[in-house]
């Protein structure tokens, strides 16, 4: 029976505003998410019928299965094809190489993943505006990972993605520390913050599509003129990044390492843990990781000390690719990519 593999790239946030919570909770964002070279891999095929679990699925995500964005994602593929994987059975494996809790999107973008190869597996009986629909009741960001472009304007809870032209030219280097963050707490101390009057409320205008409402700070066509335009003009601004600082003041430090190693601006991305740097090329996002690995090497007592990993990766241009390979792991469509959704 041939498996699924599909590889699924993160995600930085260049820029990340955060409205003030609604009655329901949620917060409203304006970002830019780009993709970017580090993913996860994930394996999906129908399971022996024998077997009593109608879904097993193996990888390490440092929470129960249960809890996983990927056993998410199969309950509610299966709860809107009125039990599909309950009839056949389904396995998923799980490669991470992208860290949990950082700001890198790891579970939205597991949990993309699970969905599309679900889709594909079962005859692509949902377009992908279908699938983000069903994808939104597991987590804000995995709509963007659907759609698989490489870039967007995103705002709302997340689930309102405007595709941009994505670029490809220039290098990052992700700093990832020793500590994890919790987005929900995160959400909950900036909102502590703006109560005490510690932290800056944007002001916004009010949009309504349909029967919903979502604030805006800036138009996409601004923000895709900012994007567009050169990097060294870039700001880079992310109000998680105080609060983030309020608990950790490395950030300072690490942030002035990037910018002496070249970096033209840098920031926390998502509602961290990590930090990255943009650089003006690849060639000098490889040169500056390397310095700092040295560094951290020499390093005794210092703030450097706190930095468990370092990533050097090019932004991309989309955000999965999907193949079918055999149980030996030959591909058998060669190196055709093919689309994860079905039609519009």
């Amino acid at each position: 029976m041939p498996t699924l593999e599909i590889k699924v790239f993160a995600k930085i946030n260049i820029g990340l505003k955060v409205f003030q919570s609604r009655t329901s909770g949620y917060h409203d964002i304006e970002s830019i998410f780009q993709n970017v070279s580090l993913a996860d891999t994930i394996w999906i095929s129908t399971s022996n019928k024998s077997n009593k679990a109608r879904v097993t699925i193996e990888g390490d995500f440092g929470c129960p299965i249960e809890s996983s964005s990927v056993y998410k994602a199969a309950i509610e593929f299966d709860r809107a094809t009125d039990g599909i994987i309950r009839r056949n059975g389904v396995h998923v494996q799980v490669g991470k190489e992208i860290p949990a809790q950082a700001g890198l999107g790891a579970a939205s973008a597991d949990a993309a993943a699970t969905l599309c190869g679900l889709n594909e597996l079962f005859g692509n009986r949902f377009s992908k505006k279908e699938l983000a629909r069903i994808s939104i009741r597991i987590g804000s960001d995995v709509p963007f990972f659907l759609f698989g472009e490489g870039a967007a304007i995103v705002r709302g809870r997340g689930e309102r993605i405007s595709l941009i032209k994505p670029r490809t030219d220039f290098g990052i280097v992700i700093l990832l520390p020793a500590w994890a963050s919790s987005t929900k707490d995160a959400y909950r101390l900036l909102d502590v913050m703006r109560r005490n009057g510690l932290s800056r409320i944007h002001s916004s205008t009010e949009v309504c599509e349909g029967e919903s409402t979502y604030r805006v700070c800036h138009s996409d066509g601004d923000l895709k003129k900012w994007y567009d335009g050169p990097i060294a003009y870039w700001h880079l601004g992310n109000d998680f990044q105080q609060v983030m600082e309020e608990q950790h003041r490395e950030y300072e430090v690490w942030s002035q390492l990037l910018i002496d190693n070249g970096a033209v601006c840098t920031s926390l991305t998502g509602s961290g843990s990590a930090m990255y740097g943009v650089f003006e090329s690849m060639r000098e996002a490889d040169a500056a990781a390397e310095e700092c690995r040295n560094l951290i090497k020499r390093a005794e007592k210092s703030e450097l000390c706190n930095i468990v990993s370092i990533f050097s990766v090019v932004p991309l241009a989309r955000s999965m690719i999907v193949s079918y390979i055999q149980a030996c792991n030959v591909d058998t469509r060669s190196d055709k990519e093919r689309s994860c959704h079905g039609s519009d």
